[in-house]
């Protein structure tokens, strides 16, 4: 598993960096919504505790299309009316919340939380989500991370 993180950590740090104030330019936010978000997600359900994990994914997935249905929130490039919450955000602070609390260091958490943020704000880059989108579906991810009994069974 610390592997797999460094390895993750590399790819983060060898993406160059953006210019811009902070977010993520067109190249970077395209791997981070795409490639660096299946890697990000696979290395979370990677563990002992990969059932307890996929349930939380399901949970938070439930939630989120849940919550699409009934709100229709167009996205800002005008595609869908399904932009409200992120379902990437949701599921990498899903992942990132479980990781970071079996995590063995500070630094390997908070590599799962940069990687959350980084693909939460990939989608906002990418003009698939408002910001508001991303903070709301980290916020579900976090609370089902962090509560239990709110996972399905299975």
């Amino acid at each position: 598993m610390r592997i797999l993180l460094t390895l993750w950590a590399l790819v983060i740090f060898l993406v160059p960096a953006s210019a811009q104030t902070g977010l993520l330019n067109h190249p970077q936010a395209k791997f981070f919504s795409h490639e660096g978000n299946i890697a990000f997600l696979a290395a979370g359900l990677m563990q002992r505790d990969s059932r307890e994990r996929a349930r939380a994914l399901v949970t938070s997935t439930v939630i989120v299309t849940s919550l699409k249905y009934l709100t229709h929130e167009r996205r800002p490039d005008g595609t869908t009316s399904d932009s409200f919450p992120s379902g990437h955000a949701a599921a990498a602070f899903t992942i990132a919340g479980l990781a970071a609390s079996k995590a063995h260091t500070k630094t390997e958490a908070a590599l799962w939380y940069l990687g959350a943020a980084l693909i939460s704000d990939s989608r906002v880059s990418l003009k698939r989500h408002y910001p508001h989108d991303v903070l709301v579906g980290a916020a579900l991810g976090l609370l089902v991370a962090r509560t239990p009994t709110l996972r399905v069974r299975f």
